[in-house]
């Protein structure tokens, strides 16, 4: 689960849920700010980056190769600083779990989190992470409602982006 303050700027400290997925087997997630661990299809736009970002893309920014608007997906999302995100579920022979909640990444900086599926083609891509079933077991709702309120008891976030750029 993917959490995140709209704005803490104006007091408000309304802890959002902006999207669920469900991780099958053969799927993985990658969560990076680093350019050297963006998949190779996925490219910046000059919106996209602040800092040390904008020396090391300056040369193609010049030769205005990137692309059109930023780059959006069904497996993408992007963390801004002050974001949570929630790993919950069912304990496993290799994990245990507490509550239900597996861990809660604070994130202090923008990164990018790109979920992938077991190869199976353009139609496993786009429904990457939809949930299997339209109905919520009990033991999930637990687990759900376990990780948002570890998620707001955290506090507020030290670090707060309102817009996401990476560098």
């Amino acid at each position: 689960m993917w959490f995140g303050y709209l704005d803490i700027v104006s007091g408000s400290e309304r802890l959002d849920c902006y999207d669920l997925w469900e991780i099958r087997d053969g799927y993985h997630v990658t969560i990076t700010n680093r350019l050297a661990d963006l998949p190779p299809w996925f490219r910046l736009h000059p919106t996209e980056i602040r800092n040390r970002f904008v020396f090391k893309l300056y040369e193609q920014i010049e030769r205005g190769d990137y692309p059109e608007t930023p780059l959006d997906g069904p497996n993408l999302w992007r963390l801004k600083a002050g974001d949570r995100v929630a790993w919950v579920g069912a304990d496993r022979l290799e994990r245990r779990s507490v509550d239900g909640i597996f861990a809660i990444l604070d994130c202090q900086e923008c990164a990018l989190l790109i979920g992938e599926g077991g190869g199976g083609g353009l139609e496993e891509y786009a429904a990457f992470g939809a949930p299997t079933t339209a109905e919520v077991k009990p033991e999930e709702a637990k687990r759900i409602q376990g990780a948002v309120k570890l998620a707001k008891e955290i506090g507020s976030p030290p670090s707060w982006a309102e817009a996401w750029r990476l560098g």
